[in-house]
């Protein structure tokens, strides 16, 4: 069974295959019209490396977008005048990926949502906290709502009680970094709420190290709403980023109160959400994030 799938017809990219280059290889007329397949070894600056499934690797002229590692379903079409091998991509499957890292890659609000459903003892806690919230008069107790994020935080790097997700978070625990999707109540399977933290002491002591705090947050009025919060010993800078910043306008005023009663110098802006603007899983596995404006 061709692991690829049924080729298609139009290709996805091509690299060329001279004879210098195919040395190592049966004649190149013997390939001439065939199907191969073919690792993605590596990306060059003007060439990629390709590994045969017997072993055999080679090195071909051109640019692919595709990330290291991919299995390329190739057919081989003659070039003018003997020149060599036109290799046409016609399939590409990308590389696995490091289980750590599926929370990443798929989320983890979904499973976890799904957990919650038939609980089990260690997690009984926390399906009953998702049950009260659900309820309408619940909005207006933030108690709770802390109480959810860190319960829910607390449950996902549990390796016991999330056995996919807590290494994740293990790892990110020794970058000074986490990244939480967190299910809401008011919208099980839909958009959860993003959570990322980060710390940046650069050698000195964690009281004087600065700390960024980044929330994504999906609602059925305003639309997503993003919130950047950075404290450092010289004070407090928030941002909020909204599809129509106009529609909180208003509040801004009281909103900048609240903060000053916090007893440290603060600034809050309230900024439009550019379109497209990536997930706050971009993210991860990048530098750290100080861009709030």
């Amino acid at each position: 069974m061709n692991p690829l799938g049924p080729l298609v017809t139009q290709a996805l990219g091509a690299v060329q295959l001279t004879p210098a280059a195919a040395s190592s290889l049966p004649a190149l007329d013997l390939l001439k019209g065939q199907a191969l397949e073919a690792v993605l070894l590596e990306i060059l600056p003007d060439s990629v490396r390709l590994q045969l499934p017997g072993g055999q690797e080679l090195r071909a002229q051109g640019q692919l977008p595709f990330p290291a590692g991919s299995l390329l379903a190739l057919k081989a079409l003659p070039l003018p005048g003997g020149a060599g091998l036109r290799l046409q991509v016609l399939g590409a499957t990308p590389p696995p990926t490091n289980p750590v890292l599926t929370p990443l890659a798929q989320g983890e609000a979904a499973p976890l949502l799904a957990r919650l459903q038939l609980p089990t003892e260690a997690l009984k806690p926390l399906a009953g906290l998702f049950q009260a919230l659900a309820r309408p008069e619940a909005a207006v107790a933030p108690e709770s709502w802390s109480a959810l994020l860190k319960a829910v935080m607390t449950t996902l790097s549990d390796a016991v009680a999330s056995p996919r997700e807590a290494p994740f978070h293990a790892l990110q625990a020794q970058e000074g970094t986490a990244l939480f999707e967190i299910p809401l109540p008011w919208a099980p399977g839909g958009d959860p709420l993003r959570i990322w933290v980060e710390s940046d002491a650069e050698g000195g002591a964690q009281e004087e190290a600065t700390r960024r705090v980044f929330l994504s947050v999906p609602f059925s009025a305003l639309g997503e709403v993003r919130m950047g919060v950075e404290r450092n010993p010289a004070g407090l800078r928030a941002r909020l980023w909204l599809e129509d910043p106009a529609r909180i306008a208003p509040l801004q005023a009281e909103l900048t109160s609240e903060l000053a009663a916090l007893g440290l110098p603060a600034t809050l802006q309230i900024l439009p959400l550019p379109a497209g603007a990536p997930d706050l899983h971009a993210l991860a596995g990048g530098t750290p994030l100080s861009a709030l404006g």
